[in-house]
Formats: C-alpha cells, sequence, structure tokens
C-alpha cells in the first residue's frame, strides 16, 4: 500500500526534480544577491569641535575649555596674547645700479653722413632710439639711398619736433645713392621701389621692349604714368647706362 501511494510515473518524478530545484535556485539567489547592510556608524566629534562652535569668545568659554580639557586628560594651555605691529611705509626705492655702461651720445657739433651710418652710429645721435634707427636704415635700403634730409620726413613715426633735433648732426652725399639699372632692373624690383608704383614699373619695362634701350628720365616724363613731382623723385634712383 505504501509503495503504491510514493510510486510516481517516469514524467511525475522529472517534474518533482525541475521544482526542487527551482526552489533551491530561488534560496541560494536571495542568499547571494541581497546586499548586507551595516549598521550606520556614528563619526567621532574630534575633542576641538566644540571649539569651532564659538569663533569669538564668550565669558563662559573658559569654562567649556577646561570642562573640556578636563574630560580628555590633558592640561589646559595658556591663552596667547599677541601683538599686532602697524606696517611701515613704503618709500620709494633708489633705481637699481647696472654694469651696462649708458650709450654714448654725440656732442653738439658732430656731423655723421647719412647714407654712410648704420644703426648703431645714429643711436648715437640725441633722440634717435633703437626703433627709429632701424627705421631710418629700413627706409635707406628701400630707397637705395637719401638724396636729402627732407625724406627722413617720410620715416614712419617721424614728427616734427624729432626731425629738427636730428637734422643738425646728418648731411647726404647724393654720391652713396645705388640707383635702379633699368635696361636690365626686373618688374618686381621696380614697383618695390617707395616712389615708382605698379603701373609705372610696367610702362617703364614696356618702353624697354619697345625701344631696346632708354636714352633718359625725360623720356619716362612723356608718359602718362608720370607726373613732374614723379619724374624729380626717380631721377636719383634710375640710371640708364
Amino acid at each position: 500500500m505504501w509503495k503504491d501511494f510514493f510510486y510516481f510515473s517516469q514524467r511525475e518524478k522529472q517534474g518533482i526534480l525541475i521544482l526542487i530545484v527551482l526552489i533551491a535556485g530561488i534560496f541560494i539567489g536571495k542568499f547571494l544577491f541581497t546586499s548586507k547592510e551595516k549598521p550606520s556608524e556614528i563619526p567621532a566629534v574630534p575633542e576641538y569641535a566644540a571649539f569651532e562652535k564659538e569663533p569669538y569668545p564668550s565669558q563662559n568659554s573658559f569654562d567649556k575649555q577646561t570642562r573640556e580639557i578636563k574630560f580628555s586628560g590633558q592640561r589646559p594651555k595658556p591663552e596667547e596674547k599677541r601683538t599686532y605691529y602697524q606696517h611701515p611705509k613704503k618709500t620709494a626705492e633708489p633705481p637699481r645700479k647696472t654694469n651696462y655702461p649708458r650709450k654714448e651720445k654725440f656732442s653738439a657739433g658732430t656731423v655723421v653722413e647719412l647714407n654712410a651710418s648704420d644703426t648703431l652710429l645714429l643711436m648715437k645721435i640725441p633722440g634717435i632710439g633703437a626703433s627709429f634707427a632701424r627705421r631710418i636704415t629700413a627706409y635707406k635700403r628701400l630707397l637705395g639711398g637719401y638724396y636729402r634730409l627732407q625724406q627722413l620726413q617720410e620715416v614712419y613715426g617721424m614728427y616734427e619736433e624729432l626731425y629738427d633735433k636730428i637734422t643738425p648732426y646728418l648731411r647726404v652725399d647724393t654720391g652713396l645713392i645705388q640707383p635702379l639699372p633699368v635696361h636690365s632692373v626686373s618688374l618686381d624690383k621696380l614697383k618695390s621701389h617707395p616712389y615708382i608704383n605698379f603701373y609705372q614699373a610696367r610702362a617703364i619695362i614696356e618702353m624697354r621692349k619697345k625701344k631696346g634701350k632708354i636714352n633718359g628720365i625725360d623720356e619716362l616724363a612723356m608718359l602718362e604714368e608720370f607726373s613732374g613731382e614723379d619724374i624729380e623723385k626717380m631721377r636719383h634712383y634710375l640710371s640708364f647706362r
């Protein structure tokens, strides 16, 4: 009788086995994936926390400090006495001495040749610093040389007071000018000159091609690209040899 009661078919045995496996899986999963909560820890309060609550001393601050120090077992510390001093007034410091000598300047009556002067020589003229000396020499290279002192007024940044101050120290030798050879110079070289624009440079090249040789500045004066003022300026910078 009992054997008949516990008798199961093959399909029933498989179902019971699957049910047991599912129940065991549920318990195991609950055990593995359930986070264990730790009891929250109360952070320890440092002994000096009581002093931070009262930034300014009060009448009973000394009593509190004494009670807390007795609780911690430490001896009370004496109050520090601080003396505050006023900052002294700042005084202007004397300029520092350097080992570099001051730049030598020409005395009154000294005269130098402008077209033969380099940057260092020009810096010796009173009123001319490194910046203006470089500009004057750079413009001299573009021109090919100065033919009169008034051309210094064309230098970038030149002003009347400085011009009047430096011209007594300078003279001009037109023999040091390096003119452009009209019969061999290129179009780019011509138009890079401060007194010759692109259309004037092209007119010179075209006349050179047609005639083969340009005899002088007067032939350029017949072209519409050149005014009388242009011819006067260019006369010093074109060579027809």
